[in-house]
């Protein structure tokens, strides 16, 4: 099977928000004089132009219409993973595997830790009303029931997953980011041997396993056009006859 073909679009990238039909992620940028500082940009999906947008509107897009409130409550926005809820709100999973469940108004609802076994939380993608997500310590992905706070369901092991991080759900599709070479994710794996493994939804049965040469951070599925984070850059993923 033949890696997929990247297009760099942009370096010293601190995250990346989308939802189906919109993708736009912050970088790192300096000045001649002065700290360095983030600048916000959105990328056109089909000609991978990208240009300039206000931090408003980045936060907008990955905590929605509150997203100003619930930044200010997080402080930092750069090292948590979002997932839209139903009703308006905002599920946020921070780099302490709590997950803060933020009503559409950007109050704060409720805070747990999100761990299966012992091993927290990586990413989250919200299925219906309730997260799932995956706990790379136990090559594990689960669906965790809000209403019951517990899990509701578990797929995983060594032999269908290796180290699950990065989650993006499109439709009935669910993207896993997977590391093959037993690195845990953001380290350098040997080339091919990082996947992105597709799930169909609701029934959990695995898809294709997209090889990749660079080790996933996340894999994005944005209107007809696909893109990965990996490491500090932001890739779109191209057919032979483009660019």
């Amino acid at each position: 099977m033949s890696l997929m073909k990247l297009h760099l679009i942009a370096q010293q990238i601190m995250d990346v928000a989308a939802n189906e039909q919109m993708i736009a992620y912050a970088k790192k940028d300096t000045k001649a004089e002065g700290p360095a500082f983030a600048s916000f940009h959105l990328c056109d999906w089909e000609t991978l132009q990208s240009r300039p947008i206000s931090e408003g509107t980045y936060l907008h897009l990955k905590f929605g219409d509150a997203g100003a409130s619930i930044a200010d409550h997080l402080g930092e926005i750069f090292t948590c993973r979002a997932a839209r809820l139903p009703d308006g709100g905002c599920a946020v999973l921070g780099s302490d595997s709590n997950l803060r469940l933020f009503r559409p108004d950007g109050r704060l609802g409720a805070c747990f830790p999100l761990e299966y076994r012992d091993a927290g939380a990586y990413d989250i993608a919200c299925d219906g009303g309730n997260p799932r997500f995956t706990a790379p310590a136990q090559n594990a992905l689960a669906l965790f029931s809000l209403q019951a706070r517990e899990i509701a369901l578990r797929v995983g092991g060594s032999g269908v997953f290796s180290h699950p991080g990065g989650l993006f759900k499109q439709g009935h599709s669910l993207f896993v980011c997977c590391s093959k070479s037993g690195f845990c994710i953001g380290d350098i794996g040997a080339a091919g041997e990082d996947i992105v493994q597709t799930m169909l939804l609701p029934s959990c049965d695995l898809g294709e396993a997209i090889p990749l040469n660079v080790p996933p951070e996340k894999y994005f599925a944005v209107f007809r056009r696909t893109f990965l984070w990996s490491e500090r850059a932001f890739f779109a993923i191209i057919e032979d006859a483009e660019f």
